[in-house]
Parts: structure tokens; sequence; C-alpha cells
């Protein structure tokens, strides 16, 4: 057996042929099999300050665990939902994720949507992402909520603003994934205290069309209902919603 093994050793080529089984055991995953990582902003009281190598204000990956003071992303798709909760005083929980045309029965309290069982149905904007940092290439999800639902709309202003020419010469509004964002963050305050939340900034056109392609594809996946948002991964039933809803 020894001597079978040593054998067969000897016959196995020198270099590793990565290419030759490229996706073998990975093509056969659907969107359903992966976690798509959240992308949030770490606070002064977020946990993991206490146990990982990170700091308030940086951008948090909540798969890889990597924080970072920047990212650069391409916005894939977008959807808006209302998080109900259980309010902290009463045990806390996550209740449900409901669209805007399938609301519960609620009324405004205080800047908030109450439920006529207590709850709290908390505003989400979510985008969908491709995050670019060098040759790593992943996808992800920020979810925006009380005073971040004003970057929410500025960073929708900013997609819906690019205007780009044919070849005919006619302007055209091109596909939300046609550029890249910065996203790094900012301190803010109000009377209520201070936190961090998004900065996000316009970069430049997307120019690969691998890219490109992947973020074509995600936006599919989103829209036929392969990749949706669930609840963002920390609860704050306590978050305002937004006055102007």
């Amino acid at each position: 057996m020894a001597r079978d093994i040593q054998q067969k050793k000897e016959q196995l080529p020198t270099v590793i042929n990565f290419a030759g089984d490229a996706s073998d055991g990975i093509g056969e995953l659907s969107a359903q099999d992966l976690a798509i990582p959240y992308l949030v902003v770490l606070q002064k009281m977020s946990p993991q300050t206490d146990t990982l190598d990170v700091k308030a204000g940086q951008i948090f990956n909540t798969v890889t665990e990597k924080a970072a003071n920047e990212l650069v992303v391409i916005p894939c798709a977008y959807t808006r939902n209302f998080v109900e909760w259980v309010p902290r005083d009463n045990g806390g929980g996550l209740v449900g994720v409901h669209n805007i045309n399938s609301l519960p029965e609620h009324s405004r309290i205080d800047k908030r949507l109450v439920t006529k069982t207590g709850n709290i149905l908390v505003e989400t904007a979510n985008h969908f992402v491709i995050t670019v940092d060098g040759n790593n290439i992943d996808r992800g999800l920020i979810c925006m909520t009380s005073t971040q639902l004003k970057k929410n709309r500025r960073w929708n202003s900013l997609m819906a603003g690019i205007r780009m020419t044919d070849a005919n010469g006619q302007l055209f509004s091109p596909a939300r994934y046609s550029h890249m964002y910065t996203l790094k963050t900012m301190q803010e305050k109000n009377d209520q205290g201070s936190w961090y939340g998004w900065d996000v900034s316009l970069k430049e056109q997307v120019s690969d069309i691998n890219l490109y392609t992947l973020a074509k594809d995600f936006a599919a996946q989103v829209k036929d209902g392969a990749v949706s948002a669930g609840p963002p991964p920390s609860d704050e039933p306590q978050s305002p919603v937004s006055d102007d809803f």
C-alpha cells in the first residue's frame, strides 16, 4: 500500500491546474445557498468593537468580519420595505418584513410607525451592491434606516441624475450598475447624541465588461426574486421613521 501511494505521488503533476477544475463543486450553488454580506457602519456601542480588531466609524462586512475605512461599490438593485420589531422594552425581537403595499394597520406616534399590537415598523432602504477591492469582488447588502434615509434618497438621486449619450447622440439614463461609488462614513449628531453615518460619492463609470456583466446578473437575481433582503443584522426598533413618509 505504501509503495502504491508513493508511485501515485510520483505520477502527479508538479503544478496544480486550478483553472482546469474551475467551479467544480461551486458552480452548482444557487443564490439561496450563499450568504450575502451585510455592510454596516460600526457605532461606539457595536458589539464587534469589543470582540474584533475594528473601531467605530468603519464599514463592517458581516460575513468576512473585516472592516474598512472606505469601499468602492457598484449599486445593482434597490428595494424598500418595513421591518417589524417588538420594542426592546417588551423583550425585542423580529416579527417580520413587510412590503410597502402590505403593511399591518398602524399609526404614527412620536415619529414612529406603531402597529395595533404595539410593534415598531422601521422603514428600510436596501441597496444590493458589488464591492470592488482590486481583484476581490463580492456581493453585499446595505440597509439604510432612520437618519440614513436622507442619504438613501441622495444616492438614488445621484444615480437617477446621470445622463449618457447613445450612438445617435440621444441622451439616456444608464442602468443603476453603470457607475461605481465610493462609500465612507462621517460623524453626525443631533440633540439626541452622535453617531456615524454613510457618506456616498460618485467615483467613475464602470469600464470593465466583466464587472458590468456581474452587476447586471446580480440585478437580475434581485428582480427575479432569487435574492431578497431580509431584516438588518441588528434590531433597531427605536429608530424613528423619516418625517416625510
